[in-house]
């Protein structure tokens, strides 16, 4: 499936094992050209401002990732910017995450 559109911005989580995909290679294969690699060793806020600014900077129309875990924590951002391609699954630009019930509420 094509994302359209080229530009495509990479996401690496630092310390997070695996992650062996080509992303170039992954993005390629939806029609994006990789203009450039993020390198995150921060917290979720400030993950969230980097790509953000990242996807705006370089008009991406795609965040390519190996793995979903490198942006699960700033999924939401993602998808309300870009689409999120992994080596599993494209998330297209939009996607609406399914919400799981609070911890906190009783169950009955």
């Amino acid at each position: 499936m094509a994302v359209g559109g080229t530009a495509a911005i990479g996401v690496i989580r630092r310390g997070i094992p695996g992650g062996a995909a080509d992303l170039s290679t992954l993005a390629q294969s939806h029609g994006c050209d990789l203009r450039f690699t993020v390198i995150l060793d921060v917290g979720p806020l400030v993950a969230g401002l980097v790509v953000r600014q990242h996807i705006y900077e370089f008009s991406a129309v795609a965040v390519v990732v190996p793995g979903f875990e490198h942006v699960d924590s700033v999924r939401h951002v993602v998808t309300e910017l870009a689409a999120l391609i992994t080596p599993m699954q494209l998330y297209p630009r939009g996607y609406r995450w399914a919400v799981l019930p609070d911890a906190g509420q009783a169950r009955s």
